[in-house]
């Protein structure tokens, strides 16, 4: 895969990732100085994140031979500017619900699009290492706007928050600009014959599709109520602040680190293998972390649970394995419509179940959903080996 394909989608989601990462952390807090309850604002992350989820799925629905997506990345970034700008003026709940959810819904717009002109420019040998690279912007972007936009706030308050974020989405523009369409490409499949020798067979393909987003939003489910359940068992537990941060941490750094090996592996071994591999890392994660009561345990854990990194690697290029290419914008924004989705019903259910039931059975059963993943994945059929 030649080098330019990459710059423009690299340099748009780093973006998104960095001001994205480095505000959540604090949303209950800007949220509870306009009002809002303990209820109200888990209520409110929950909207930012459904307005993320429609924004990658809303661009599925585009033409299959839509031509316009840089443009398109470059003016979510131009609105975003404007949103940052219009956000730091909100004095309302409800105006900065309004306000975050649309450009959030814009974020997601940019996060489908770059990773469809990665996909479609992609050659089958490298696609795997073409989203790894994009997947280590997930990591870069949550250091640098844990740092970075967290001082912002701390020396220019809220409105400093707003102004690095709408600087940041220069750089989605930028990256718009930079994005190069790939030539269009139609793949000519020899028809198959049915048993009674005429016709044409209906292709398995979707029922594929649809069990690798049933998996994933399984592992999404699971993601979300893993996170919440590390806070609440080291809270619990009284470890320091800086305990809990550490794992952040760790997570942070194989985030960086493993994506790109991961996805280069892909291209050479298969990727359903790693996909399962790291579905099984996850519910070991989970079941450790059930079981967790000294601080290297919940360090092991968020290595392991790290391997939730699969989503922004060999994932997608999965999705390019088993869809045709004329597929392929719907089906990756689908495949990370169900990441977002999945977490938005693990907060929920998490947060619930945790206090309902307490803190190791909610974990243990959450466990089990990237083993269903598993499953699922075992019955999918590579594209690749239909056309042989």
């Amino acid at each position: 895969m030649r080098r330019k394909y990459l710059v423009g989608p690299i340099v748009c989601t780093f973006a998104c990732w960095t001001f994205g990462n480095g505000i959540l952390p604090t949303l209950p807090i800007y949220a509870a100085e306009r009002g809002a309850s303990r209820t109200a604002s888990g209520v409110f992350l929950a909207f930012v994140f459904l307005c993320l989820a429609l924004g990658t799925a809303g661009t599925g629905v585009l033409p299959k031979d839509f031509r316009n997506r840089k443009w398109l990345i470059a003016g979510s970034g131009v609105l975003i500017a404007g949103l940052m700008w219009l956000l730091s003026r909100t004095t309302t709940l409800v105006a900065f619900a309004v306000v975050l959810g649309f450009s959030w819904f814009l974020a997601g717009v940019v996060f489908s699009q770059a990773a469809t002109l990665t996909g479609l420019s992609a050659g089958e040998s490298d696609r795997g290492a073409a989203f790894g690279i994009l997947g280590v912007t997930n990591g870069t972007g949550s250091l640098v706007g844990g740092i970075g936009i967290g001082l912002l706030g701390d020396r220019f308050g809220f409105g400093g928050v707003c102004a690095g974020s709408a600087a940041l989405s220069a750089l989605v523009v930028l990256g718009g600009i930079l994005c190069v369409e790939s030539p269009a490409t139609v793949v000519t499949e020899a028809p198959q014959v049915t048993a009674a020798g005429t016709g044409t067979r209906r292709s398995p393909i979707g029922v594929s599709l649809l069990l690798l987003l049933v998996s994933q939003f399984l592992l999404a489910v699971n993601n979300a109520t893993g996170s919440l359940g590390r806070s609440l068992a080291m809270g619990v537990g009284g470890f320091s602040k800086s305990a809990i941060s550490l794992t952040a941490s760790i997570m942070g750094f194989v985030a960086l680190s493993v994506p790109f090996a991961l996805g280069w592996l892909s291209d050479r071994i298969g990727r359903k293998g790693i996909m399962v591999s790291l579905y099984l890392a996850t519910t070991a994660s989970i079941v450790l972390l059930a079981f967790s009561r000294v601080t290297w345990h919940y360090y092991v854990f968020a290595g392991l649970f790290a391997a939730l990194s699969i989503v922004f690697s060999v994932g997608p290029a999965y999705v390019m394995d088993i869809v045709p290419r004329e597929n392929v914008a719907r089906g990756v924004s689908l495949y990370q419509t169900m990441f977002w989705a999945g977490s938005i019903l693990g907060m929920a259910a998490g947060g619930l179940a945790f206090e309902t039931l307490g803190l190791a059975p909610p974990l243990l059963i959450s466990g089990a959903l990237p083993v269903a993943g598993v499953v699922l994945l075992l019955f999918i059929r590579d594209r690749r080996r239909q056309l042989r």
